[in-house]
């Protein structure tokens, strides 16, 4: 499915050049490559303010989610047989979860 075209005030027409020096360049690669965004992308978003999120946080938030799900599915397929640990490893996740939720948003 392509991309659906952009209006004319949508459209990134101007540009604009700048110089960094090495380390510099470097660091924002790397700041780009956690977030998830192209150079571009992340200086657009540092200038205007915009919130970052970093990508790692919402993979390893979903990657929590998700274990959580297996942990409760195999809680109920073994009909409660280890109770207490899948209720406390139930707490773990969901409180890590809630922490980097936080995180995500505070950012």
């Amino acid at each position: 499915m392509a991309r659906p075209k952009m209006n004319d005030t949508q459209k990134k027409d101007k540009r604009l050049t700048v110089r960094f020096l090495t380390d510099e360049l470097e660091e924002l690669s790397n700041q780009a490559e956690i977030s998830g965004l192209s150079i571009s992308g992340l200086i657009r978003k540092k200038v205007l303010g915009k919130r970052i999120t970093a990508a790692t946080d919402l993979k390893m938030l979903s990657e929590l989610r998700r274990l959580g799900g297996l942990l409760k599915h195999f809680f109920n397929e073994s009909s409660g047989v280890y109770q207490k640990k899948t209720y406390a490893i139930l707490n773990e996740l969901h409180a890590a979860a809630v922490r980097i939720g936080r995180k995500c948003e505070g950012e």
